[in-house]
């Protein structure tokens, strides 16, 4: 029976695979439309190709090689970091991070604008979630922006757009789904995360004092604070900041890997909330446990789906008939990439960032490394960068809709004043394309393999 399987794969393999992956995709792009979930959708769509190995044997082999995908010990780190961020944002954080960010830039031009990109920095390093990044600070800072004269559109664009960082910054959840899938150094995509968080932020940094000058220069500036102030609110925030500060020297120092820096985020994160601020009682864990493991169980199955898809790519040969059929139309390198980046940034519009990281890179992966000479954190950081613009494009903007919820302000607002951060992503982007040690650097120097 299994020499049976093998020799149908291969004749098919030969012959027929692209009836199989264009079915594959028809009824991918059909089952999303009317409705369908996307895990759902991706299983159902990838039976096509298994099909072709034998009817009895089709459902076997999805389960086994999503399971397959699944069983990888740096996957564990998904439900511990999820677990400790939801724990942190529970545990009252926000507003010790807002005080400290006050302190630290308050004064400058846009002084609450500012603050705002430096918390999404702080809520990023205990998260690792664009969304949590939204809930925690929006609540609290698109108000108080609107009360100190800024537009409510542009307070809520801002937020959106600083909560982006989130998904780059160690422990970046997406990073760590990444890794686990696809074979990549998750300490290194840290590092290269670092790297391409904190030049986003400066960005975002100098476009807030571009439109802060041009637009609020009326809006009050508070004074600047003192060093006793500082001092106090770094007292306050020290706590909170011990998490992303062991995390970080942690893992690249050495010291543990990321799945264990994920299990010591969680235990230290359930401490601080539980018996150091004592803000989140027994009836909180129990909510905190049944959320994190939703969000688990909807991310894993995502994963293993995708590994499964990953698997008929890669044995399909999908990346080099793709490049060959690039090449036909323009064997230029500059094309052939802006092809890519173009298909990556219509797909974001669409579809939230993690699934369309677990469905394109392996078929963008391949080409980006084989066919240009790409390193595999360079590309993970070009994919995942691209990818994020979407967050602030309509319809489906991950950050957009739920900023949009949080701070009770209209798309069309939230878009019409975000379009400066949009261009600031996609200038980020290009350069994190065009210079690869922006990505390589810092894990370099580190000694991580690229």
């Amino acid at each position: 029976m299994g020499m049976g399987l093998r020799l149908t794969f291969c004749h098919s393999h030969r012959g027929g695979w692209k009836l199989v992956i264009g079915a594959m995709l028809v009824a991918l792009l059909f089952l999303i439309v009317i409705g369908v979930p996307i895990f759902g959708a991706l299983g159902i769509s990838t039976l096509f190709h298994y099909f072709d190995l034998g009817r009895g044997s089709a459902v076997i082999v999805l389960f086994q090689q999503t399971f397959h995908g699944l069983s990888s010990f740096p996957f564990l780190a998904v439900p511990m970091f999820i677990l400790a961020g939801n724990l942190m944002t529970k545990g009252g954080i926000t507003d010790r991070l807002i005080t400290l960010a006050k302190t630290l830039v308050g004064h400058f031009v846009g002084g609450l604008a500012q603050v705002n990109i430096l918390v999404s920095v702080f809520f990023a390093s205990i998260s690792g979630s664009a969304h949590a990044d939204v809930a925690a600070i929006g609540t609290v800072l698109i108000p108080a922006m609107e009360k100190e004269g800024y537009k409510k559109g542009f307070a809520g664009a801002l937020t959106a757009a600083s909560a982006v960082l989130s998904p780059l910054f160690p422990p970046s959840i997406v990073l760590v789904i990444y890794g686990a899938t696809f074979g990549v150094s998750i300490r290194g995509l840290f590092a290269a995360g670092l790297t391409v968080s904190i030049l986003l932020a400066a960005v975002q940094a100098v476009t807030t004092y571009v439109l802060c000058k041009r637009y609020y220069s009326a809006v009050s500036v508070q004074q600047r604070a003192s060093i006793g102030e500082v001092v106090t609110a770094f007292k306050r925030a020290l706590i909170p900041m011990g998490m992303p500060v062991i995390i970080i020297v942690g893992i690249f120092g050495g010291f543990f890997t990321a799945t264990e820096a994920s299990a010591i985020a969680a235990l230290y994160a359930l401490i601080v909330s539980t018996l150091v601020y004592r803000l989140v009682n027994s009836r909180d864990l129990r909510d905190i446990f049944l959320s994190s493991a939703r969000t688990t169980a909807a991310i894993v199955i995502l994963a293993g789906l995708a590994r499964a898809f990953s698997y008929i790519v890669a044995r399909r040969n999908v990346p080099s008939r793709l490049m060959s059929g690039i090449l036909a139309i323009s064997d230029s390198p500059i094309v052939v990439i802006g092809l890519i980046i173009l298909v990556l940034l219509i797909a974001g519009m669409f579809v939230d960032r993690t699934t369309n990281v677990l469905l394109f890179t392996p078929i963008v992966g391949p080409i980006l490394e084989h066919q240009f000479g790409f390193s595999g954190i360079h590309v993970a950081m070009i994919i995942v960068m691209v990818l994020g613009v979407g967050h602030l494009t309509p319809p489906v903007g991950g950050t957009l809709l739920t900023t949009s919820l949080i701070g009770n302000v209209p798309v069309e607002s939230l878009t019409r004043h975000g379009w400066p951060y949009i261009l600031g992503l996609v200038f980020v982007a290009i350069l994190v394309l065009a210079v690869p040690e922006i990505s390589e650097f810092l894990p370099s120097y580190l000694g991580i393999r690229l």
